[in-house]
């Protein structure tokens, strides 16, 4: 054993390679090593090195003579930095101990430089001093490849996280409405959500939601909304028991401190009638696209979603008659809140600029978001961007009235006991709202509920639907309260409207509505028998049943009122009216794939 030699064994060996042209030294090198602990391979001169280390990546420390033939010390420190893929000392020894030497032997890439004849204490302090850094790279080796794969698993989970909030979050049923939005978010998820439904009786859903905070809390934060949103549009309800609703869920499941802005509407195409409720959103829009004017401005009037307690919240909605030409414009408050780069805010007179500007593009969509990347410089900003576009001509019923709009009422009224066939079984029920509870009653959805419960389904469902809404509107609107469909012809009418409607229905004391509906099978096919009874005075009805109402041509082109009962009347079979215009009943035969057995 050379002098000075401790026999002590390392804790973690290390696979060495000893360059030497002398077979003495690189003899002794290699024993002293091997006495260590250490695996050890020996090469002649650099070009044999270089052939092992092409054959055996896996060393962990080269020990390398400098003066040496065919290929020098310094050339092949030169060329083993240049291959290796990760950090490995190189020690260099020579007889040469001018500092000169020493100085060119590191800068070509050695770590270590000990002169002949070697001290092997000096050595092993080298080695060791090796061994360490050899195990802290081992171990950031180690990190590193755990971090890796758990950077791809991240990234995967965040794949199929993405997807499916994508799915449910930015999801539009109705294609055929052409609602047009960008989500632009601030990272990997948004905190922002679109959603759009259609009920069966042709009202058009859409709510805007931007939660608090940034990312995947956010976007989780939204997922009660969304089930809450989804359940009741589908189900007809109206905005203001949706909007309580999503409240009283966001305040149950929502930690301390986390809440939603968020812009809800409703669209009824047969009635021209827009509803919006806005909690803590940027204005909405309802601009005339063609003339570049603001019909109507939407504010926020409430705080946002999950914040208040059930007996503090407004639900109060503000509404509006819409025209096709018209176009919903809505937000959240990334896009108003959008910076330049000197720190300036593009603001909602931004965004109201934009829209009356007679030089912007048609697609309004396209143009706000070029004029956002032009006043942002490009940057993805520091919130969640969103914006909808909802193009009102093209929200339309998707069924289709069994007749043209008629100019002579009552075409179509029919005498009760018109069926002589006789039903072969069926189901019938029956049900009736009465007094202060008409205040916070959904009659409509509840029936419609019942009748896609006992098998309606199909385009005679949807024509039901339809005709239940109206007809249950009009005996509460007209036969209970004694309302004026008239007062919404003002410009603000429908806002005058339904805030009379809300005042009349909490000073009820008495007075409701009662619905009988029967499904009868009549051989191969089956029969829908639906009346509507109130409380009020009823239309005024003809001898032969039908209602006394005005004629078609006499409405204006864009008349809010008088349409309902119309829209029944083009809907249904047939139409009829009992108890002096107070009932009113309807009739429509269910083809065969319109109704499960």
């Amino acid at each position: 054993m050379p002098a000075g030699v401790d026999s002590q064994a390392p804790e973690q060996a290390l696979h060495i390679l000893v360059v030497d042209d002398d077979p003495t030294t690189r003899v002794l090198l290699a024993s002293f090593l091997r006495q260590e602990g250490h695996t050890v391979a020996m090469a002649e001169n650099g070009q044999e090195a270089l052939l092992l280390f092409e054959r055996d990546r896996a060393f962990d420390l080269f020990i390398i003579d400098v003066t040496m033939p065919v290929m020098d010390g310094l050339t092949l420190s030169q060329a083993l930095k240049a291959r290796l893929e990760r950090w490995v000392p190189i020690i260099l020894i020579s007889a040469n101990a001018e500092e000169r030497s020493q100085v060119l032997g590191l800068d070509v890439g050695a770590d270590y430089y000990l002169t002949k004849p070697v001290s092997f204490p000096l050595l092993r302090a080298n080695v060791r001093a090796s061994q360490r850094i050899a195990s802290l790279q081992r171990e950031l080796e180690t990190t590193n490849d755990s971090l890796v794969n758990y950077f791809n698993r991240i990234n995967a989970d965040n794949d199929l996280a993405r997807e499916l909030l994508d799915r449910i979050l930015y999801q539009s049923e109705e294609n055929d409405t052409s609602a047009r939005y960008i989500i632009s978010p601030a990272g990997d998820f948004s905190g922002d959500m679109i959603i759009s439904t259609r009920s069966p009786a042709q009202r058009y859903y859409s709510m805007i939601a931007d939660a608090t905070g940034h990312g995947l809390p956010a976007a989780i934060t939204l997922m009660p909304a969304v089930e809450t949103f989804t359940r009741l549009a589908r189900d007809g309800y109206s905005l203001e028991t949706i909007v309580r609703e999503l409240n009283t869920r966001l305040r149950e499941s929502l930690p301390r401190g986390r809440f939603v802005a968020a812009t809800l509407i409703m669209v009824e195409p047969h009635t021209h009638r827009l509803e919006i409720w806005n909690g803590g959103s940027p204005a909405a829009y309802l601009i005339d696209n063609t003339e570049r004017t603001i019909i109507k401005q939407f504010p926020a009037r409430h705080p946002p979603l999950g914040v208040l307690a059930d007996d503090d919240f407004d639900v109060r909605i503000q509404s509006h008659a819409h025209r096709a030409e018209y176009t919903l414009v809505a937000c959240t408050d990334g896009v108003v809140e959008a910076e330049s780069a000197d720190g300036a805010m593009f603001g909602s007179r931004g965004l109201e600029a934009l829209l009356v500007s007679k030089e912007r593009d048609d697609d309004i969509l396209l143009e706000l978001d070029r004029t956002l990347d032009r006043f942002t410089g490009g940057g993805d900003g520091r919130d969640d961007r969103t914006l909808l576009v909802l193009p009102l001509e093209n929200i339309m019923p998707v069924i289709h009235p069994l007749r043209p709009e008629m100019d002579e009422p009552g075409l179509d009224g029919v005498p009760e006991g018109g069926h002589e066939e006789r039903s072969s079984g069926g189901w019938y029920f029956a049900i009736g709202v009465r007094g202060d509870v008409l205040s916070e009653a959904e009659l409509a959805p509840t029936v419609n509920g019942m009748l896609s419960h006992v098998g309606l389904m199909g385009e005679d469902a949807d024509r039901a639907h339809v005709c239940v809404t109206e007809l249950i509107n009009n005996a509460i609107d007209h036969g209970v309260l004694g309302l004026d469909s008239s007062l919404k012809q003002s410009p603000d009418g429908f806002d005058q409207y339904f805030k009379e409607r809300r005042s009349r229905l909490r000073r009820l004391k008495e007075g409701g509505v009662f619905v009988r509906a029967h499904l009868d099978r009549m051989g191969d096919y089956q029969s829908l028998r639906v009346a509507v009874s109130d409380s009020g005075s009823g239309f005024g009805v003809g001898p032969d049943g039908e209602a006394l109402m005005p004629r078609a041509g006499d409405l204006p082109a864009h008349a809010p009122h008088g349409r309902g009962i119309r829209l029944v009347q083009r809907l249904a079979d047939r139409l009829v009216f009992h108890d002096g215009g107070s009932t009113a009943e309807f009739h429509i035969t269910v083809t065969a794939h319109s109704a499960r057995n």
